[in-house]
């Protein structure tokens, strides 16, 4: 179990450190992390959306639909919403 919880958190911090790198290129760093912290508050505050992102019975094209209107009405980076868009599938 532990070696699955030490992969996680290694490619969890590759990714981050990506995400931070092309937004820093794209000098939307700003942006992305203001957002970024926007979803983590959703998140940490609804139960719901905290389920429906985290189960994996749920359909991905459903998930991922939910996760472009977030990021369409809040008009979010399409950096963030590329990015968003690989973890949904």
């Amino acid at each position: 179990m532990s070696k699955n919880k030490g992969f996680s958190i290694t490619s969890a911090e590759r990714y981050s450190l990506a995400l931070y790198e092309l937004a820093s290129e794209n000098n939307a760093l700003s942006q992305v992390e203001n957002q970024s912290s926007s979803i983590l508050n959703l998140i940490s505050s609804s139960k719901d959306f905290s389920n429906l992102i985290k189960d994996p019975t749920n359909n991905q094209e459903n998930l991922l639909k939910v996760i472009e209107n977030i990021s369409n009405d809040n008009k979010f980076e399409n950096l963030l919403k590329s990015f968003f868009r690989f973890f949904s599938y």
